[in-house]
């Protein structure tokens, strides 16, 4: 019966770690945890493996590296927006690095999917997680497969985190409305229970407090995350309510808000100023005044230092938290 042949990526399985991790080891083992060059090494000897090359990195034998990318919901237009942000920046680096995309299907928890998905360690070098949920343990957990993480749009205190100034940029958002003569300020948003939504809304609470203007309960609404939650949730605040503008907490259900009024011939800017949130490739393209939350620099954020990282030119992880502040695009929904 013929041997089955050796590979690195027998030697990853085994040690429960990435192939690149069981390269560093070969190649950088300085830049590798005791526990972690053990486990390797322990793989190595038992099936006496022997690498046919361990050298420093020639200009014709650049090592390929994944970057994974876990989302909870690949049907969100920021989803699409990150990914092209993403794919742009890797192209830059002059296709040394593929994108993986994990869709976690509707799970939040990051680290509950790693460990019920145990097998995506052994095809990643590098995860960003785009807004979802990871507590201490679990970052713990996935910095012991020796793959760095960036959480982006949530926060953990147990890995690197970029995040949104939601409440700064809801604020921003409904204090411009004022600037331009809007005084009837509705709010649409989705889920109460999201943390971004949360703090979007306590910025519009708070900018009409500041106005001296108390808050209207037929004023709110919300709806599902997408063009036509914002269709349905103008539908239902402007039936109920007398209003000169609306603050979407999300450019998708602006740009839904904005098909109501052109089916019902209301004059978005003039009788309706219409103000979105993200910046999104969408509100270019339909003339959206929104709060612009910079993706493309969260982007080039995440992928220079998860590539710094595994390259080995940073040697611990960077466990810190950076707040980004959104900013107003003027286009045609407002006056």
């Amino acid at each position: 019966m013929k041997k089955e042949k050796v590979t690195i990526n027998t030697i990853a399985e085994e040690a429960g770690v990435s192939p690149s991790t069981v390269s560093r080891v070969l190649n950088k083992p300085n830049l590798v945890q005791e526990k972690t060059r053990s486990a390797v090494n322990a793989a190595l000897k038992k099936f006496n493996y022997v690498p046919q090359t361990v050298h420093k990195e020639r200009e014709d034998d650049v090592r390929q590296y994944t970057i994974g990318l876990a989302i909870h919901n690949p049907k969100l237009e920021v989803v699409s927006d990150l990914i092209r942000e993403i794919e742009t920046k890797l192209d830059l680096l002059g296709g040394q690095s593929d994108l993986l995309i994990i869709n976690m299907r509707g799970e939040k928890n990051l680290g509950k999917f790693f460990r019920e998905h145990a097998f995506y360690r052994h095809k990643i070098d590098a995860l960003i997680a785009f807004s979802v949920s990871l507590n201490l343990e679990d970052a713990h957990y996935i910095q012991a497969q020796n793959i760095p993480v960036v959480m982006l749009h949530s926060r953990c205190v147990g890995a690197k985190s970029i995040s949104t100034n939601n409440f700064q940029g809801a604020v921003d958002a409904v204090t411009y409305l004022f600037s331009r003569g809007y005084e009837r300020i509705g709010f649409v948003g989705w889920d109460v229970k999201d943390n971004r939504l949360l703090d979007r809304y306590a910025g519009y609470v708070e900018a009409l407090n500041r106005r001296g203007k108390k808050i209207e309960e037929n004023h709110v609404a919300h709806d599902e995350l997408s063009v036509n939650g914002g269709y349905e949730a103008t539908k239902r605040l402007l039936a109920d309510a007398d209003l000169d503008a609306i603050f979407f907490a999300c450019d998708s259900m602006a740009v839904g808000g904005m098909k109501y009024c052109n089916e019902h011939s209301i004059a978005i800017a003039d009788e309706l100023g219409i103000v979105g949130f993200d910046g999104l490739e969408l509100a270019e393209v339909m003339g959206l005044t929104t709060m612009n939350q910079f993706i493309d620099v969260k982007a080039e954020m995440s992928i220079s230092y998860l590539m710094q990282y595994i390259k080995g030119e940073i040697l611990e992880p960077q466990i810190n938290e950076l707040f980004i502040t959104p900013r107003i695009v003027v286009r045609s929904t407002t006056k």
